[in-house]
């Protein structure tokens, strides 16, 4: 079985999910307690990725951020959201204008961010085949930093980035390499997907 615990929001304008939030959350998800922590799991990859694409330097936080709101709000009023991915991908987009205005990093000028391109209320298959061609399309050295600078959590990925540190001369120098793959993928992407929209 799959055990999963609530992470907390770094917002300021939310506050920490409690237990009891979580496990309704988990069950308005699937009754049953594995099938639920696997679309939990699912869920939490999909918005990453989606985070990814808009060049969002922090993409694992921001979606722990969305699942903690969503946990609140459907625990208010599960029958009022029967659509999972539709409610995700509206508290992501909060989530994201929120981010944008207070944590534009430091070491790079507003006009080097990506343009906050429009939420979908679907993290579709398009996107996610888009997503790994443009990864394929990085050079090596370049693929290999941004899989493995998002490729853990908890104290592995701690563990990851001291390492990347070492390899690239310094932790802000790896955060502001992988910023620039991210916003590399963020563009081929859009690109990759309004192509296959047209065809």
């Amino acid at each position: 079985m799959v055990t999963l615990m609530p992470m907390d929001s770094t917002s300021r304008k939310a506050r920490s999910l409690t237990p009891e939030e979580f496990t309704a959350f988990l069950f308005w998800l699937s009754s049953d307690n594995n099938q639920a922590a696997q679309i939990y799991l699912d869920i939490r990859r999909k918005l990453a990725k989606l985070f990814v694409r808009k060049g969002c330097a922090h993409p694992e936080d921001l979606a722990d951020r969305t699942l903690d709101r969503v946990a609140v709000i459907v625990h208010g009023d599960p029958a009022k959201y029967p659509n999972v991915m539709a409610l995700c991908c509206g508290v992501a987009k909060r989530v994201w204008l929120e981010y944008c205005r207070e944590h534009a990093p430091a070491s790079l000028g507003t006009k080097d961010l990506a343009a906050p391109v429009k939420f979908s209320n679907d993290f579709t298959d398009r996107e996610e085949e888009c997503l790994d061609s443009c990864l394929d399309a990085l050079s090596p050295r370049d693929r290999s930093l941004i899989t493995e600078y998002h490729r853990f959590q908890g104290t592995q990925k701690i563990e990851v980035r001291k390492r990347l540190a070492d390899q690239y001369g310094g932790l802000n120098k790896v955060r502001i390499l992988a910023y620039r793959i991210r916003v590399k993928l963020h563009d081929c992407v859009n690109v990759c997907t309004q192509r296959l929209v047209e065809d």
